[in-house]
């Protein structure tokens, strides 16, 4: 199948998604022309944040091929991944990504992808989301990434 072929499964899939009172999103790995995961979004079915498209297919490959690193897989979606998504393609490896819809396609349907895009972009106290750390006094933070070094060293 060309990239355009497992594209239009991917927007098939929403629609049908969308059809059962779902989100209008899905998403595809391919490893070698082989279909090795499937996602549809199921945040409304589920209560789950991260239950998008992307990361469900990101599930179901890792689980099919029995390891996380997924270098070398495609990944085909509906739309371009958000933020979230994003992150989680970083982590498995994948290089590759095709999409439908643009982020800046989507903003016509729902703003937040946009809006996350744009957040990143801005210096951390800027964001609506703000991050602060905290200081410890008897408990080194690093201590979990070597377990050899005491939790109070």
């Amino acid at each position: 199948m060309t990239h355009q072929e497992w594209v239009a499964q991917c927007i098939e899939l929403a629609l049908d998604n969308a059809k059962q009172g779902q989100a209008p999103f899905a998403a595809l790995v391919v490893q070698d022309g082989h279909l090795v995961g499937t996602g549809v979004n199921d945040v409304k079915a589920t209560q789950d944040v991260a239950g998008h498209a992307e990361i469900r297919a990101l599930q179901a490959a890792a689980k099919h091929m029995g390891t996380r690193r997924l270098a070398g897989c495609v990944l085909y979606t509906s739309c371009e991944p958000c933020p979230m998504c994003l992150g989680a393609i970083y982590w498995s490896g994948i290089t590759q990504v095709y999409y439908g819809l643009s982020v800046a396609e989507q903003a016509a349907f729902d703003e937040l992808p946009a809006f996350q895009y744009a957040e990143l972009c801005r210096a951390a106290h800027q964001r609506r989301v703000q991050l602060v750390q905290a200081t410890l006094d008897n408990l080194d933070p690093r201590s979990p990434f070597n377990p050899s070094r005491s939790a109070g060293a």
